[in-house]
């Protein structure tokens, strides 16, 4: 349970979270909730009112120093790590961190070196010697391609599929964590999007980008990410949480370029694992190529907003290298990526899967359930994660 001086402290944060969302809007001309910082808000919160950035800098500094004094330790980390963040979203709209690098590093506060060729051949290995072990052959290229072919879901299929796997994902998800109510997810698919799905919690509902190649066992990743016990489970709790006084204020609100994104990303990549749904080798494969495709994208956007490269040859390196998934994925990439205001936030998919992993692989049996009151009764950044003990 968060001391009364740390909800009160969150209510602070949720204010100025809020009132630096309102002005960066204002600037950007934008009323569309994917567009904003604040991308989801289950709050009634009023928003601080800010002049400029550097007002809102000023107000961060403070809340800063008291950060400090808070009782919880995870809850010093954290929040410390969260006015950071917010500061350096600041100083980036006053075009004082311009490197994609540094951009990474202070939103994420991820180690903000993509991928590289000894890392992605490590995947490339792993997977060659498990779709070699299931009886594909020839390249690594074309075992992919079989095994793709032989798991694929038509477009037409998706949303039937989706739904009878929310179903079973649901009931699993019922065994670790509390479900809500009459409060159920639906899906919808879509084309022409940067993201591969998207939860759209206020409509509750998933959408699925069908320009990509779907296999069932991505759709059953996504399920897992997205809904149960992933995105959707995420804003549930921490507002059913809020509204019985035991969680933050600031758990209402989903911000983007953030110290929480890539823990809100890692929790949800593990949520296969959370409700023991890894079923066959299948779905490891599935798994490794999850990985794959995000290590991908912290390369691309790298290549694109550090080394310059254009969009054909960031197009070009990623067909190379991508083994499953299509033009409709390599588009969807670049599309995402050439946003500028998320460009750094594709690394918190990779780097957020190495973080959360990290400490659910050295978790007790017997200590589950502690450990799932700490990672979605409260935000963290990686750091603060490592500290459940």
């Amino acid at each position: 349970m968060l001391s009364d001086k740390t909800l009160k402290f969150g209510e602070k944060l949720t204010e100025i979270t809020l009132g630096i969302d309102k002005f960066y809007r204002s600037e950007i001309n934008s009323e569309n909730g994917m567009e904003g910082l604040v991308v989801v808000n289950m709050g009634s919160i009023p928003a601080k009112m800010i002049e400029d950035y550097n007002e809102a800098r000023s107000m961060l500094s403070e809340l800063a120093k008291e950060a400090f004094t808070l009782p919880e330790e995870d809850r010093r980390l954290y929040y410390t790590q969260a006015c950071i963040s917010l500061d350096s979203f600041c100083a980036y709209r006053q075009n004082k961190l311009e490197s994609l690098n540094s951009q990474v590093g202070m939103f994420l506060h991820v180690n903000p070196a993509p991928v590289n060729e000894s890392q992605l051949n490590k995947y490339y290995s792993e997977l060659s010697k498990m779709l070699t072990n299931m009886g594909y052959t020839g390249s690594l290229k074309e075992q992919c391609n079989k095994w793709e072919e032989k798991n694929t879901v038509p477009a037409d299929e998706v949303k039937g599929t989706m739904d009878e796997l929310m179903k079973i994902a649901r009931e699993k998800t019922g065994s670790i964590l509390e479900l809500p109510e009459n409060d159920y997810y639906g899906c919808k698919t879509v084309t022409g999007s940067a993201f591969n799905a998207r939860s759209d919690y206020d409509n509750r509902c998933v959408e699925i980008n069908i320009d990509p190649i779907l296999t069932k066992q991505s759709l059953k990743h996504l399920v897992c990410h997205e809904c149960y016990p992933g995105h959707f489970m995420q804003f549930t709790l921490r507002r059913l949480l809020y509204e019985r006084g035991l969680a933050a204020a600031d758990g209402l609100l989903s911000v983007v370029n953030h110290s929480s994104s890539s823990t809100f990303e890692g929790i949800a990549d593990a949520g296969i694992e959370f409700i023991d749904w890894v079923d066959d080798d299948d779905d490891r494969v599935c798994a490794i190529l999850g990985e794959l495709k995000s290590a991908l994208g912290t390369a691309s956007s790298y290549q694109m907003h550090t080394l310059k490269h254009s969009d054909k040859e960031v197009e070009n390196w990623l067909r190379e290298h991508a083994l499953v998934g299509g033009e409709g994925w390599i588009k969807g990439r670049i599309k995402f990526i050439k946003d500028e205001a998320r460009s750094a936030l594709i690394w918190s998919y990779w780097r957020g899967d190495q973080g959360v992993f990290d400490v659910w692989h050295r978790v007790p049996e017997n200590d589950k359930k502690r450990f799932f009151d700490y990672i979605y009764g409260r935000l963290h950044t990686v750091q603060s994660m490592q500290l459940f003990k």
